[in-house]
């Protein structure tokens, strides 16, 4: 009979202790993240792949909305969790947010398709409109735009667009201050870049309104999709299909859309806007990440604050 060390055994036994601890103890950290980062990418791999079945514009922003929210949520947590991972895991499932946000991208581009234009510094007048050209300033390097008509660079004007200087066409503001902008028609979209202390009105919009750099304004838009990036101290009257999404924002107010102008209701019967569908109330934070809690960047207005919008 062969007589086994004693070493051997006590480390056999070492070996099954430690087992039976792991277990007792339950997953690892590590297993955790690796549990949860399959069952996101599942889910959004889901969302992706039920795009192109997906035949309502309304229905496809919304999803897409929701597939960003999903992967800025996981990005994150993969970087909060990067401290009890390998690199090699943390690689692969760099590799794998990449290839999802590639994916979704693609499609985003392939099935709600824009132009891409930037705005530029000089200025065309024709029909009291000034025109934003094809050129991309320093000022807004990372936002491409697609603008047909608009104001730049005014501080203190009254500034207006009718609707047949802006109906179906991409309208573009910026670099504005105390000014007051009414846009009454039916535009395509709305870009805001550097917007100070304003007061702007805007009539039903086909597709999306996007502001960026926005500060102390009041603004009112019924759209598909509305989308907030780097705004402060500011007032929404919206109505709103799908969901307002604010980013990198803070102190922002929202209230139901209430501006009226003659002919609005026109303009809403051009634009396919749904009056009974509008979701001003129900806003995602891109940088709130916490269940169950409410967001501190955005509030609903007070009705004893509210003004009527003429």
């Amino acid at each position: 009979m062969i007589q086994v060390p004693e070493s051997i055994l006590k480390r056999n036994e070492q070996r099954q202790d430690d087992l039976q601890k792991k277990k007792d103890e339950g997953p690892s950290q590590a297993e955790v993240f690796r549990d949860t980062f399959k069952s996101q990418q599942i889910k959004i791999e889901s969302l992706i792949e039920s795009l192109e079945l997906i035949k309502d514009r309304n229905k496809l922003a919304e999803v897409f909305n929701q597939i960003s929210k999903d992967l800025n949520v996981l990005n994150r947590y993969l970087a909060t969790s990067s401290m009890f991972l390998i690199p090699y895991d943390i690689k692969i499932c760099k590799g794998i947010l990449q290839t999802l946000q590639d994916k979704s991208t693609e499609l985003e581009h392939k099935l709600l398709p824009k132009k891409k234009f930037g705005f530029s510094s000089r200025k065309d007048i024709k029909k009291g409109v000034k025109k934003l050209e094809e050129v991309q300033t320093n000022e807004t390097p990372e936002l491409i735009l697609s603008v047909q008509c608009g104001f730049s660079d005014h501080i203190g004007k009254k500034l207006v667009l009718t609707h047949v200087e802006v109906d179906n066409k991409d309208v573009g503001l910026a670099r504005l201050e105390k000014c007051d902008v009414v846009i009454n028609g039916a535009p395509n979209t709305i870009h805001l870049v550097n917007i100070r202390a304003c007061r702007i009105l805007c009539g039903p919009v086909v597709t999306s309104v996007l502001i960026e750099d926005c500060k102390d304004s009041v603004l009112a838009f019924a759209c598909q999709q509305l989308r907030v990036h780097n705004t402060i101290s500011s007032d929404f009257y919206i109505h709103v299909t799908t969901k307002a999404i604010i980013e990198d924002s803070s102190r922002l107010r929202f209230a139901p859309y209430n501006y009226s102008y003659e002919n609005i209701d026109l303009h809403y019967k051009q634009t396919g806007l749904k009056r009974e569908i509008n979701n001003w109330d129900n806003v995602d934070d891109f940088n709130w990440l916490v269940n169950n809690q409410h967001s501190p960047n955005w509030c609903i207005l007070p009705e004893n604050e509210r003004i009527q919008l003429i």
